[in-house]
């Protein structure tokens, strides 16, 4: 289930100026499939921003974290769980159904 993350006005206000400024550069766009591409690279790099310090500040145990179940490093993706505060925040480690990022699931986790 997916919730929409709770802005305050002003956050809000910033997103909607560039979400006009992300549609007018789509739009105008020589390559719209490219440029929509790059802007989505610019995002998900502020967007991971604190990533290394929040594995380092919550190392990997072994388990998902949401059954409490062995789990592999590589199955392993760290959950936000204050999607507002991003990295920033409290985060678990979890398989990837539990994410909903995968096909993965640590055995309890659907």
């Amino acid at each position: 289930m997916s919730r929409r993350l709770q802005l305050d006005e002003h956050d809000q206000a910033l997103v909607e100026v560039v979400r006009a400024a992300m549609d007018a550069a789509v739009l105008g766009a020589h390559a719209p499939s490219a440029a929509a591409k790059r802007l989505t690279v610019l995002a998900v790099r502020h967007r991971n921003r604190g990533r290394a310090e929040a594995k380092k500040r919550h190392p990997f145990a072994g388990v998902c974290e949401a059954s409490g179940l062995p789990l592999n490093f590589e199955h392993a993706h760290l959950d936000e769980l204050q999607p507002e505060l991003g990295y920033a925040g409290q985060v678990r480690w979890v398989c990837q159904r539990a994410n909903n990022s995968g096909k993965h699931s640590c055995g309890a986790c659907k």
